[in-house]
Parts: C-alpha cells; sequence; structure tokens
C-alpha cells in the first residue's frame, strides 16, 4: 500500500473547502506574543499555504494574569491525523523560526506534549462557555507574611537562583515549561562535592593514559581531558541523592522521587520529549514543588501558611 500523493495546491484547497470527509483533520496550534504588533497587528487573517492547505490566524483568549496577546493558528486540512500532526509540528517550527528571524519573542502554548492538538473539522465543537476564577488572601495577612519573610539575611546566591526558579515556574504558560523549570530549581541547591582521593587518583591516571595516546587527535584531547577531570566531583544527579538523605532524613521515597523527577527533566532536555507519553507534568510539576516547598521551609526554619505533604 502506498501513501496517498498529495495533489497540486488547487486541488487540495477544492477539497478543502468542501468540508467533506476527504480532508477532515486540521491542527490547532496556541502561541503568545509581547505585543500585537510584533505580528504586523494581525487579527483575522487567512493565507495561503504552498502545499495546498489553508492557514488561519486569530486573536485567541487571553487570561488575565497573561502578558501579552494570545493567537490560534489554525490550519487546514488532512485526510489523516497524523497528516495533520505533522503538519502541525512544522507549522511550530516556522512559527519559531520567523520569531527569530523577525527578532520578537514566542512562546508555545501545548495543551499536550506537542505543540499541535490535532481535531475534526466536520465535527462540531458545540456550545462552549468560559470562566475565569481566583482565590486572594486578605490585606492583612500579606502585610504580616511581608514583614515577617523580610527579616531572614540572605543565605546565598545558590538559594535566591533556585526560589527565583521555582517562583518562576508558576507564571510559565505550558505544562512542560513548567515542569522543567520547577526541576530547575533543584540544580542551584545540588552543590557538588568531591569523591574523594581513591577516585581523584584514578582520574588522575585516565588523564595521563589520554595523554599519553597518540591515537587521540589533538584537537580532541583538551576537550576529553577537561571531561574526564570531571569525574573528580559528583554529577548533579548524585548530589541530590546525597542532599535528599539530610533534606529528609529517613524518607527513601523522596530521594527516589526527587531522582524520577530529575530524570524526566533530562529526557525532555535531552530527547525534547518523554518517551512515556503518559506521564501528567502537571502532576509531576505538582510533587517536585511540594519538596522545593519544604526544603525552603527547611532553610529558612519557618512554618509555610499554605502547608504541603507530600
Amino acid at each position: 500500500m502506498t501513501d496517498m500523493q498529495p495533489k497540486p495546491p488547487d486541488v487540495e484547497r477544492s477539497l478543502i473547502i468542501a468540508r467533506d470527509h476527504r480532508r477532515k483533520y486540521g491542527a490547532r496550534l496556541t502561541f503568545q506574543v509581547l505585543r500585537l504588533e510584533y505580528l504586523g497587528s494581525l487579527t483575522h487573517v487567512t493565507f495561503l499555504l504552498p502545499s495546498g492547505a489553508i492557514a488561519t490566524l486569530r486573536p485567541g483568549r487571553t487570561l488575565s494574569w497573561e502578558a501579552g496577546v494570545r493567537y490560534d493558528l489554525e490550519l487546514e486540512a488532512f485526510p489523516t491525523a497524523a497528516l495533520a500532526e505533522e503538519a502541525g509540528m512544522q507549522a511550530a517550527q516556522g512559527l519559531l523560526l520567523a520569531a527569530i528571524s523577525l527578532n520578537f519573542g514566542i512562546r508555545l502554548n501545548y495543551q499536550s506534549h506537542e505543540p499541535p492538538t490535532v481535531f475534526d473539522r466536520t465535527v462540531s465543537t458545540g456550545a462552549a462557555m468560559v470562566a475565569e476564577g481566583f482565590s486572594s488572601w486578605p490585606q492583612d495577612v500579606v502585610v504580616r507574611e511581608l514583614t515577617d519573610s523580610f527579616i531572614h539575611t540572605v543565605r546565598n546566591r545558590r538559594l535566591l537562583l533556585s526560589m527565583e526558579l521555582f517562583a518562576g515556574a508558576s507564571l510559565e504558560s505550558n505544562d512542560r515549561a513548567k515542569f522543567v523549570m520547577a526541576v530547575s530549581a533543584l540544580e542551584p541547591l545540588a552543590e557538588q562535592q568531591a569523591l574523594g582521593a581513591e577516585v581523584s587518583a584514578f582520574v588522575g591516571r585516565a588523564a595521563d593514559l589520554l595523554d599519553a595516546d597518540p591515537a587521540v587527535p589533538a584537537e580532541l584531547r583538551q576537550s576529553l581531558r577537561g571531561r574526564i577531570l570531571q569525574l573528580h566531583g559528583e554529577s548533579v544527579r548524585q548530589a541530590l541523592h546525597r542532599l535528599s538523605a539530610a533534606w529528609f532524613p529517613g524518607d527513601k521515597r523522596a530521594r527516589d522521587e526527587i531522582d524520577s523527577l530529575y530524570s524526566l527533566r533530562s529526557e525532555i532536555l535531552h530527547e525534547g520529549r518523554l518517551s512515556d507519553l503518559d506521564v501528567v507534568l502537571s502532576e509531576q510539576t505538582n510533587r517536585v514543588s511540594r519538596y522545593l516547598r519544604q526544603i525552603y521551609a527547611k532553610e529558612f526554619n519557618v512554618s509555610l501558611r499554605v502547608p504541603t505533604a507530600v
């Protein structure tokens, strides 16, 4: 069985406009820019793509706490969901490249693990209603918390960076960015220690063997030597193992969960996505948030007004 060959652009568009089962799938991308003018103040615009697909750009719904302007970009239409997803990924890449070329910032809003959302354009979405709610603290509580918090002297810059990363993570617009940023708040806390004299001696011998091996090109030797010498100390992951025992003494589950969270972040950064797409990143973010809040509370010897339990 051979893949369906794309039709000429004018034929594709006639099939799309027919709005029947032949081109039933579309892909939707949601993204944000800081100002409407960065996109030429475009609002409701339809433009034709070289493939024959039709793209529509329209303003999206921006929440009250979000900065910038949200847009929805819809691509229509494709005979299979797989082709729609592929086109959506291509469009995400195109949006990023255009923003880089024009030198403005852009943020992709994920609904799942991938930027595009595939939909069946032949099925009605029905009626919809949108509401937004939030909670707030009384003014006297906020003033008391601020004044109590201001008495603490600055511990160190690493702790301050960690807190900044963690506190800023909740303002990210998609679950993947929130998770990566929240777990990244662990890294400044993971001050790495030397692994001891035996390891140091072994690493030194390995570096000497590298220097003495003529088979290794000279232009690579210095780089490899630097990487070998890094083995004198712990990796970030090893440091987190050690520190978890200090943060949560006797709690092996805490150590294992922190290690698992850091592993998930590494997979996203190294592979671009998780291999297990059933992982719910918002739940993982809540897990690391609970651990971090406990760590900060212990560091400053305070009771959190909103308690946390892991």
